[in-house]
């Protein structure tokens, strides 16, 4: 009885490890390109709880007062991810820390940059834009009154 409950165990244990296989990787990829961005590093013992509503499922991997980045989840898989980048004014300045924390992201994910700004730039002109790669569906809306939000999501196909 205690080698089928030890087997069990183990089996449970190795499948939780496969099910944050893919933040991991995310998480040391975000890190390395951080570097390359001058944006802050993610920490795994910060990270958030799952949450869900309405059939909903996230986790916050950071948050500040300048941005937000989330995991968002597909069952116990990672789908994709969401970054909130706020403004005091009514633009995302290119030397900002959200603007910083973006191109990380997109560099983690292996996003092409040029593709990535050419649509916030769009978004800011039409207050959404939405475009695909070969990888991910990419989804970016702008609130811009009197100062700016931008929020990108990006969901693997």
């Amino acid at each position: 009885m205690k080698k089928y409950f030890l087997a069990i165990i183990t089996i449970l244990l190795v499948l939780t490890a496969c099910n944050d296989n893919s933040l991991n990787s995310f998480v040391k990829d975000f890190n390395q390109s951080a570097r390359k961005y001058d944006a802050i590093e993610l920490v795994e013992s910060e990270f958030g709880e799952i949450e869900e509503e309405d059939g909903e499922r996230w986790r916050s991997l950071f948050k500040s007062k300048e941005y937000e980045i989330e995991a968002m989840y597909d069952g116990k898989k990672v789908s994709g991810y969401y970054i909130n980048v706020n403004s005091d004014t009514n633009s995302i300045l290119k030397d900002s820390k959200g603007y910083n924390a973006v191109l990380t992201l997109a560099d983690a994910l292996d996003l092409d940059i040029k593709d990535l700004e050419k649509g916030m730039q769009e978004a800011f002109n039409e207050n959404f834009y939405d475009y695909e790669d070969e990888y991910h569906n990419i989804k970016i809306r702008v609130i811009n009154i009197t100062s700016a939000s931008m929020s990108i999501t990006i969901e693997d196909k």
